[in-house]
């Protein structure tokens, strides 16, 4: 099995519990871009969201959701536990779960706000052990139960392409979008759908900087630097290893 299936077998585990413990004023969806800010799009693996958060299709939520769940990758881990917790963290989303693919066994750690808006974790739950949480809905979490299917032993990852749903529609469409601002200006969420490599695992929006996830090299940020002329791109990790790809703000004067 690639790391893409077993991604994508874990992420479908959790449709059917989350699903059937949603109340009726809630929403789930999988691979949904939530829209934090004009300058701030996150593309959560799952999202539990209040119904009418959701646009006429789907395909993207507005404002926080209730929660955010993400099942890390080699490219992923560290913004699902570090940055990118602490980005759902500072615009309020009340709960956070990873699931973090380490080895055979996947566990699940549940974050909550806290009081003074930071993140607390509730708990850490590994295979064989159980818990039950009660926001946004009473679940009980078994990792054992929820991925009892899980094959054991994946296949290295491969690349992934992005078949972003938004992305698609505006290809479809043939709406190429505005030009890039000035580099030293913040990238909004119009001229961000319309360009990122077609080789990133996910891409993302924050704070006006795209995020693209995946395995990058020197070649790579010779690429985003012609893309995105007189920003500055950084490599989040070594050369060739799994990361981001940052796209930050020009200096000033460039």
């Amino acid at each position: 099995m690639t790391h893409t299936l077993l991604h994508q077998v874990l992420v479908s585990g959790l449709v059917v519990p989350v699903g059937l413990a949603e109340t009726a004023e809630q929403r789930s969806s999988t691979g949904t871009g939530a829209w934090l800010g004009d300058d701030t799009w996150i593309r959560a693996d799952l999202v539990v969201f209040r119904k009418e958060q959701a646009d006429p299709s789907l395909r993207y939520v507005r404002g926080v959701p209730l929660l955010a769940v993400e099942v890390t990758s080699d490219a992923s881990r560290e913004p699902d536990l570090g940055d990118k917790m602490r980005l759902y963290e500072r615009f309020g989303v009340p709960s956070y779960w990873v699931v973090d693919v380490k080895g055979d066994e996947p566990e699940l750690l549940v974050y909550e706000l806290s009081d003074d808006g930071r993140y607390a974790e509730e708990a850490r739950v590994t295979w064989g052990r159980s818990c039950t949480v009660t926001r946004p809905f009473p679940i009980e979490i078994a990792p054992d139960k929820i991925f009892r299917r899980l094959p054991r032993r994946p296949a290295p990852r491969r690349p992934m392409t992005v078949t972003d749903q938004i992305q698609a529609e505006w290809l479809q469409t043939g709406h190429t979008g505005p030009d890039l601002p000035h580099s030293e200006d913040p990238i909004l969420i119009d001229v961000f759908g319309r360009r990122w490599p077609t080789g990133a695992e996910k891409v993302e929006l924050w704070d006006g900087c795209p995020v693209f996830y995946g395995d990058w090299d020197e070649r790579d940020v010779e690429i985003a630097e012609r893309a995105y002329p007189g920003r500055v791109v950084r490599l989040d990790q070594p050369p060739g290893e799994p990361g981001t790809m940052t796209i930050l703000p020009g200096p000033s004067g460039s």
